[in-house]
């Protein structure tokens, strides 16, 4: 990264950090904000964000930023009361991930029929993951019902999971080095999945140990507690990827292993500097992001990128949440609302430019214009509908009330 470009990333960051909470009101996602300045600052603008071809350098900083974002959620995640809640939840995982993936790759192969089928699998697991944590606001307001909310917050941290699982099988499969035996791909699904799931719980349930008892020995201050729980996140990665597993799927699965560990060993371990970290990691990704890739994207897309974007953003999630939750006591307007905010941020930036550096597509640069529409455009509609759709599904959290017993009174 240019010098010059560095302090204008820390000085944009500085500045929105003094009116981030103002932003937070509006319901505004803060990678709006920084796709934005970094198209006006960009070389298409201003010039004062110097950026470069290397697709490289570029993907090494967005898959940080998603590896710290997987670990921090799921560590922020308490997997035993998740699956105890209900049932909406596991709908979720279970019906609504395939179907989006499903319907999207039969959209993929109706509206951009120059892709090969399994580079259509491909872009539909790249467009899939959501990430609700772009609009803060969403998950924080109380109007919401509590089960919407975490439904929500639990499904964006198993999306980039699933869309890297399909994705890497797809991958494999749209390549011209295919192979047909069936123990090489037996061994594959192993090690891509089963391998990078031992390793995160590993790494995830020695790195939480030693810090927790670190801690609890008063061998560590909390400052340092926090730069090692970083550490943890980045060793989860960097081992998953270092045997040819999944670093991000590992990066998730020691989130969770970590927390159980903490839990157990009854240390409160604060998670916001890896948070704080993730999201500053994330909104330089974006500020590059619109700097070079949002122009170019929108320049060269025709008609039917817009279209496919349009109909993966709010028609193919609306229909698969909706078939997922079919036969729930969850309210209409709640499933409705679940389907319409699937906002696509770093997940969907990350698995396009993997499969874009693996050089191993034919068509990337059309898989490259789905990725800049489809983001920017979830950016802005997510962005502007916000307050509507909380306004809207308020309904359903008085009735929520409403319907728990009332507190016999005390006295």
């Amino acid at each position: 990264m240019h010098s010059n470009t560095a302090v204008v990333l820390t000085a944009l960051v500085l500045c929105y950090a003094v009116v981030s909470r103002l932003v937070n009101r509006w319901y505004i996602a803060p990678a709006l904000i920084f796709v934005l300045v970094g198209m006006a600052l960009g070389p298409f603008g201003l010039g004062a964000i110097e950026t470069s071809e290397d697709v490289h350098a570029f993907t090494v900083l967005a898959q940080l930023a998603l590896t710290v974002i997987l670990f921090n959620q799921a560590a922020e995640l308490d997997l035993i009361a998740a699956l105890q809640r209900g049932r909406v939840t596991f709908r979720l995982m279970v019906l609504g991930i395939p179907l989006t993936i499903g319907l999207g790759t039969l959209t993929a192969v109706l509206f951009l029929p120059v892709l090969p089928l399994w580079e259509a699998v491909c872009l539909a697991a790249i467009v899939a993951p959501t990430e609700v944590a772009l609009i803060d606001a969403l998950l924080e307001d109380r109007r919401i019902p509590d089960r919407v909310r975490h439904a929500l917050s639990v499904e964006t941290g198993f999306y980039d999971g699933f869309a890297l699982a399909a994705l890497l099988v797809a991958l494999a499969l749209a390549s011209e080095h295919t192979d047909d035996d069936p123990s090489r791909w037996a061994w594959f699904v192993a090690r891509t999945e089963g391998l990078s799931v031992a390793i995160g719980v590993a790494v995830g349930a020695v790195g939480g140990l030693i810090i927790t008892r670190s801690l609890a020995r008063r061998w560590m201050s909390d400052t340092w507690a926090q730069l090692a729980t970083l550490a943890v996140a980045l060793l989860c990665f960097q081992v998953g990827e270092m045997v040819h597993a999944s670093g991000f799927v590992s990066a998730y699965v020691g989130g969770l292993a970590y927390a159980a560990i903490a839990r157990h060993e009854g240390t409160q371990q604060s998670t916001q500097f890896t948070g704080a970290t993730a999201q500053l990691l994330e909104l330089t990704v974006f500020a590059l992001f619109g700097g070079y890739a949002v122009i170019i994207g929108w320049r060269d897309a025709n008609w039917r990128v817009v279209v496919f974007a349009v109909l993966a953003l709010f028609v193919v999630r609306l229909i698969a949440v909706s078939l997922g939750l079919l036969g729930s006591d969850l309210a209409v307007r709640s499933r409705c609302f679940i389907g319409w905010f699937g906002p696509r941020g770093i997940g969907t930036v990350v698995l396009g430019l993997l499969v874009i550096d693996s050089g191993n597509i034919q068509n990337d640069h059309l898989i490259t214009q789905v990725v800049v529409v489809t983001v920017t455009l979830s950016l802005v509609v997510h962005s502007i509908t916000a307050p509507f759709g909380i306004r809207w599904v308020s309904g359903d959290r008085l009735g929520e009330q409403a319907s728990r017993p009332a507190e016999p009174a005390r006295g």
